[in-house]
């Protein structure tokens, strides 16, 4: 892991991953399972806890989703290897006002988080369970399982093997080549490798194949996008 943290230091470093808003994804997960915004301070909750839930952003980058969550009111925590990443989440989450950010957003290896068990009511991931090997994966699943409360949501998303650069149903681990995080790992997923990865643990609430098609040159790509529920 400590090389594939040097390659993310680096892509943030460059800026790679600095991005700003949330994944319309994310947003669609809270309206459906945490809160739904009705107006600028008026939410519709969604979610059984009786006080502010806590939800995890897994893999939180500079902390876009981090800060979307804590403005839709929710007990807001990221957790993030790259140090980089984790330093502008904090300084970010303080400018927004969010009080001693440096306790909720921590650097830390995502195999081995620093949180107890059954901590979290919901834990959202996006873009990070296919940036890693088969086995990081594997055991970043279990200690998601791990800290999130029996009934608890987990949504993620996962790069699809069906695309125009492989063949069909693809699934594996290559090395990125682009400049764009280039030297890191991309795991693809296809049907088979996302029930052995996630089905001892969770129960798949929603499993939705999302293409982008290129209409001039007829090339795609795809993303799972996954809500699942701890068993």
């Amino acid at each position: 892991m400590n090389n594939q943290k040097n390659q993310w230091e680096e892509s943030y470093q460059k800026k790679d991953n600095f991005v700003f808003y949330p994944h319309e994804e994310v947003i669609r997960f809270f309206s459906k399972y945490i809160n739904q915004r009705k107006g600028i301070d008026t939410f519709q909750k969604k979610h059984a806890e009786a006080g502010l839930p806590k939800v995890l952003d897994l893999g939180c980058g500079i902390g876009r989703h981090v800060i979307f969550s804590n403005d839709m009111q929710t007990d807001a925590y990221g957790v993030d290897l790259s140090e980089s990443a984790v330093k502008f989440a904090i300084d970010w989450a303080k400018k927004e006002g969010i009080s001693n950010p440096e306790e909720k957003i921590l650097q830390s290896d995502i195999t081995k988080m620093p949180f107890q068990n059954n901590f979290f009511d919901f834990i959202i991931s996006h873009g990070v369970l296919d940036s890693m090997s088969e086995s990081n994966c594997r055991n970043s699943i279990i200690d998601t399982c791990r800290v999130l409360k029996p009934g608890g949501y987990f949504y993620c998303d996962l790069i699809s093997g069906d695309d125009s650069f492989h063949d069909p149903d693809f699934s594996g681990e290559e090395i990125v080549q682009d400049e764009h995080e280039k030297n890191t790992i991309q795991l693809y997923f296809n049907g088979n490798l996302i029930d052995n990865f996630f089905s001892k643990y969770f129960e798949i609430i929603e499993n939705t194949l999302i293409k982008r098609t290129s209409i001039t040159t007829d090339r795609y790509t795809s993303r799972y996008h996954l809500i699942l529920r701890k068993k």
